[in-house]
């Protein structure tokens, strides 16, 4: 059989389309969903790098001006604590900013979320000044749901 060059295209195109083929059939269902971890707001959504955080969704602790450096299996960032004095009460307090670097660690799959994944805790180290009743690290564990 002699091999003209339409059938050689033919040919060429027939191996690439079944290689494709075969490439995709071997990715799993949760390789097709986004690979970005996220932390999960107090709506229950997932964000990637989220420039803010509402820490226990009350308003009177949250991590403001947030800006990552790095975002992958590990994220590292800096930003603002922002807490309230709640003087004279909570509802008319002022909030008072202290500086801090950011780490988001300990990435775990999100429940019903079929292959994502969701950091699990959160670090922040004062680089500065910082309220006199806490360490100079904190982490806290974030909630997969809220």
């Amino acid at each position: 059989m002699r091999l003209t060059r339409a059938r050689i295209f033919l040919a060429t195109g027939m191996l690439v389309a079944g290689a494709v083929t075969t490439t995709a059939l071997a990715v799993s269902p949760a390789a097709a969903v986004s690979t970005q971890v996220v932390i999960v707001n107090c709506g229950g959504h997932g964000q990637v790098k989220p420039a803010s955080y509402d820490i226990g969704c009350i308003a009177n602790e949250l991590l403001a001006k947030m800006k990552w450096t790095s975002w992958r299996t590990s994220a590292f960032g800096h930003g603002d604590l922002k807490v309230n004095n709640c003087t004279p009460t909570c509802a008319h307090g002022k909030f008072i900013s202290y500086p801090v670097l950011l780490v988001a660690w300990r990435a775990r799959p999100w429940p019903h979320h079929l292959g994502q994944r969701y950091f699990s805790r959160l670090t922040w180290i004062f680089t500065a000044k910082r309220p006199g009743h806490v360490p100079a690290a904190q982490t806290i564990v974030l909630p997969a749901t809220r």
